[in-house]
């Protein structure tokens, strides 16, 4: 009987360690092996997020794993004097085949990797079809529009993964095919939790750059009612950097940015800096409301018509514009550490 509990124990224990096995099996990892064309017999080097892994090519070949929470991107480098190649990193069998040579630059050998096939990867899938579809279509009369469709297309698809924020960041700042109003409707769909933050920060200087009251232009003149129905010109804020802050009641971002708004505005004198919220409201009444709940004690106009949102184009809430005392633009849809130091800046001049 003692036998026949011991291998009873036994049993479950080994029953155990199997189904622990099994789910560490299926847990989500990718196993990146990749293949050498060339004589090269070092480390190799993948970078991702803030991991930094390395190991040894032998025979032409060699082999990653991990485990990363959504797509990320990576780079991929050899020892010494190096190129580096970009790579996206996912949870999957991904295998690439790449081309090593030596060559001479600045005097000394420059180890080139060239990364040159991808297989097994979603990442490199949707960017190899939007670098196809962008070279065949590039050069025709209707590009613009092409363009534009198959944006939209791809951000609904791919709305999370950081490719859709690369693009509208080098669509925005470097190749600039479509309007400030295109992008930021295309801006408005992706999932910008999940994008790198480099690319939001291009998106939002290439945005600044294209809009008509963009940074170093004269800001829109424009008249509104306050919460007592007196007009009032912006114009009047003139003699002090100005935060114009875009909002609505229903917008949940909106209004958790009002607490720090407010410590914002303790910060510096009236005299120095001031707020203007501007609200795009359809009823009133909502409006005033939370004016009140979230003790906004600064200027709050309300632009039922949408008449001064629509002439900047504006396509989503929170945005807001920091214009200078001459009525100058000064930044664009800024953070509230962004705006802290430009008035401080200014300030202490």
């Amino acid at each position: 009987m003692k036998n026949i509990a011991l291998i009873f124990v036994i049993l479950i224990f080994a029953s155990c360690n199997d189904k622990s096995e099994k789910n560490r099996k299926n847990e989500k990892s990718f196993n990146l092996t990749g293949i050498i064309d060339g004589n090269y017999s070092g480390y190799i080097y993948l970078n991702y997020g803030q991991i930094k892994d390395s190991t040894k090519v032998k025979n032409n070949s060699f082999q990653f794993n991990g485990m990363v929470a959504r797509p990320i991107q990576g780079s991929l480098k050899l020892e010494g004097y190096t190129t580096i190649d970009q790579i996206y990193i996912e949870n999957s069998d991904i295998s690439i085949q790449t081309d090593y040579k030596k060559i001479i630059n600045n005097n000394q050998p420059l180890n080139v990797l060239k990364i040159n096939d991808v297989k097994g990867s979603y990442s490199a899938k949707i960017q190899n079809e939007y670098k196809e579809f962008y070279q065949a279509n590039q050069n025709k009369e209707n590009f613009k529009s092409l363009l534009y469709e198959k944006l939209k297309v791809f951000i609904k698809k791919n709305k999370s993964h950081p490719l859709s924020g690369t693009i509208l960041g080098e669509n925005a700042l470097i190749e600039i095919v479509l309007s400030k109003n295109e992008l930021l409707e295309l801006y408005s769909k992706i999932d910008t939790t999940n994008q790198n933050k480099d690319d939001l920060e291009m998106f939002k200087i290439g945005i600044a750059n294209l809009d008509e009251y963009g940074i170093n232009k004269p800001f829109l003149k424009f008249t509104l009612p306050n919460t007592k129905n007196k007009v009032i010109n912006i114009t009047s804020f003139s003699g002090k950097t100005t935060l114009v802050d875009f909002w609505a009641s229903w917008c949940a971002p909106c209004r958790i940015k009002h607490p720090e708004l407010i410590k914002l505005k303790s910060k510096f004198e009236q005299e120095i800096f001031d707020i203007v919220s501007v609200s795009i409201d359809d009823k009133k009444s909502n409006w005033l409301k939370a004016v009140d709940k979230d003790n906004l004690t600064w200027t709050n106009l309300i632009d039922i018509d949408k008449k001064v949102n629509d002439e900047l184009g504006i396509q989503a809430i929170p945005f807001n514009y920091l214009i200078d005392e001459n009525g100058i633009v000064l930044g664009v849809n800024l953070s509230i550490i962004e705006i802290e130091r430009i008035v401080s800046e200014k300030a202490s001049r």
